[in-house]
């Protein structure tokens, strides 16, 4: 069993879940509170990912820290993911369950990688044009990479927008050699 598909099963168990006890909103909360959580923390991040914890430990684990501050459906789960020795995918699951909720709302996410950081007017337009294209709201997260010597690839779900300056020059390097 590949990695995507068990962190897809897990979202949408999850989201089943939720919607049917009617708390959707609720552990969508505890959901962004759990990943900021693993985010500032290398600590817990390190101990969800070491294959050498116990699941026994990591539930425990999990169970103290986050118990009292989420709801009992999402400590469940978090307790399920570490005793089925899925902890080191909780992130992934965790991240894939935001996605399926902003999906059902009508929420595409876009990631946009660039040469240099978009200023937020950029970051507006650049949004109007993918939801434009997509027909739904678009929400970004743009992040710089210093690889790129210019320009930007966006990517929305299986769709990749390219619009770098080493892709340019790859095209016009193919057409100069004949390729």
């Amino acid at each position: 069993m590949n990695a995507p598909e068990v962190v897809r099963r897990y979202a949408a168990t999850l989201l089943d879940a939720a919607e049917e006890t009617g708390v959707l909103d609720a552990v969508r909360s505890d959901v962004q509170g759990v990943l900021e959580t693993i985010s500032n923390s290398q600590e817990l991040d390190e101990f969800l990912n070491n294959p050498l914890i116990s699941p026994e430990v990591q539930d425990r684990t999990l169970v103290a820290v986050f118990d009292g501050k989420v709801q009992v459906l999402t400590r469940n789960f978090l307790s399920l993911i570490a005793q089925r020795r899925r902890a080191s995918f909780l992130v992934s699951v965790l991240s894939a369950f935001t996605e399926m909720v902003e999906e059902r709302e009508g929420i595409l996410s876009a990631e946009v990688v660039s040469a240099v950081e978009l200023s937020d007017e950029q970051q507006g337009r650049l949004a109007e044009r993918l939801a434009a294209y997509t027909g739904k709201q678009i929400r970004l997260h743009a992040r710089v990479d210093s690889t790129l010597r210019g320009g930007l690839v966006a990517r929305v779900g299986d769709t990749v927008f390219d619009g770098s300056l080493n892709t340019h020059l790859e095209r016009l390097r193919r057409r100069l050699v004949g390729a």
